[in-house]
């Protein structure tokens, strides 16, 4: 009998396998979002954190459809407000009403795409700005007020089967929403101190999160990081603002007893060596776009079994436009440079685009199954 995906996850994480390696897609939420009526019956909005059983069940069909080896949570809203709100159909408009019908919200069905989100106005300027800002939790908190509701639930129907993962932002990323993508790369030179300060309060909060997580029984935890590649940032500002705080994250996620997924984007040719060594249980990179070129082969070498590697195949160029294959082809390529060491699991450098049917990623996931560990002559 084979080993279900959340024990293959870990088993690709830890000694590492023969063949048989995992299957994902990175962003679930996303290929959700952009496929949901190919994928769920359920209403659009129960996409929302307050919609916790419709949203499972969104999640199940999900996997039913593709097959894949984990599954996404997430924070959801406070119990207290969902016990107080509801749904309400008004003809096409979708209303979300409170107890005594006096809050009314109209509720938007999100783009396929996403919404343009572009963030250039800057909360954060002072010391008293970051203290106002950056509201402090308790993990306790998170799990009295039931923000742990949904990830209690999908740990509950899945877990047994499914390699549950939730997800943290890096703190410099964070930094973003507070200081816009402008005003935080002119800050690490203008206010280097005061970035500091507000990095180590996103820090302190991301570990009550990761505190919070484990409580609920999350087996890892899917570290994202967007403006640490070096075509956004100099090598001295990744090991000024970046290194120190992920080595932290990852050294609770270990003490947790959970596993770390780290997702550095972009251009990492010169940095990748150092977040290996940071200790990531595993670590995940973007295909090679936008004049940079990140190809599997070399990440192998660079990780040299120190860290599980996800693959990294194209989300648009193989996974969308390729033939089947070429579609093939690239897959058996990732598996062949998973087997030098075993510590790999298939996956994609991006989230499924919206131009991309449901049936052609179920068509990824099988043609990933249908190939063991294809090893070389040399090693037979």
């Amino acid at each position: 009998m084979g080993l279900k995906g959340k024990e293959k996850m870990i088993a690709s994480m830890t000694n590492g396998l023969h063949g048989g390696f995992p299957v994902v897609i990175p962003y679930t939420g996303i290929f959700l979002r952009d496929h949901w009526d190919k994928v769920t019956d359920q209403p659009w909005w129960a996409i929302n954190s307050w919609d916790i059983a419709g949203k499972l069940k969104a999640e199940g069909d999900m996997l039913d459809k593709i097959g894949i080896d984990w599954v996404a949570c997430g924070l959801c809203a406070p119990r207290e407000w969902r016990e107080t709100h509801r749904v309400e159909l008004h003809g096409e408009r979708v209303l979300l009403v409170n107890a005594t019908g006096d809050e009314v919200e109209e509720v938007r069905r999100p783009p396929v795409g996403g919404a343009k989100s572009r963030i250039d106005e800057v909360v954060v300027r002072s010391i008293e700005d970051v203290d106002r800002e950056v509201a402090q939790i308790e993990y306790s908190d998170l799990i009295q007020t039931g923000r742990l509701d949904y990830v209690k639930t999908v740990v509950e129907r899945f877990g047994s089967e499914k390699f549950v993962v939730a997800s943290v932002a890096s703190p410099l990323w964070e930094t973003y929403h507070y200081m816009g993508f402008r005003g935080t790369l002119l800050n690490l030179f203008k206010t280097p101190r005061l970035v500091e300060y507000l990095l180590k309060k996103l820090a302190a909060r991301d570990h009550e999160f990761l505190k919070a997580y484990a409580e609920a029984g999350v087996d890892g935890v899917w570290i994202e990081e967007c403006l640490c590649s070096a075509d956004v940032i100099s090598l001295a500002s990744f090991k000024r603002y970046v290194l120190p705080y992920v080595e932290e994250l990852i050294e609770e996620i270990k003490r947790l007893k959970m596993k770390s997924i780290y997702y550095p984007c972009g251009d990492v040719h010169d940095r990748l060596e150092m977040m290996v060594e940071a200790g990531p249980d595993c670590i995940s990179l973007e295909e090679s776009k936008k004049g940079f070129k990140i190809d599997i082969t070399w990440v192998d070498k660079v990780a040299a079994g120190k860290a599980c590697i996800f693959g990294n195949l194209d989300a648009i160029k193989v996974l969308q436009n390729g033939s089947y294959a070429e579609l093939e082809r690239e897959i058996k390529r990732q598996l062949e440079v998973g087997c030098n060491y075993g510590k790999f699991v298939m996956s994609l450098g991006s989230p499924v685009t919206p131009g991309t049917p449901v049936e052609r990623v179920r068509e990824y996931v099988e043609i990933a199954r249908k190939y063991q560990c294809l090893q070389r002559e040399s090693n037979s």
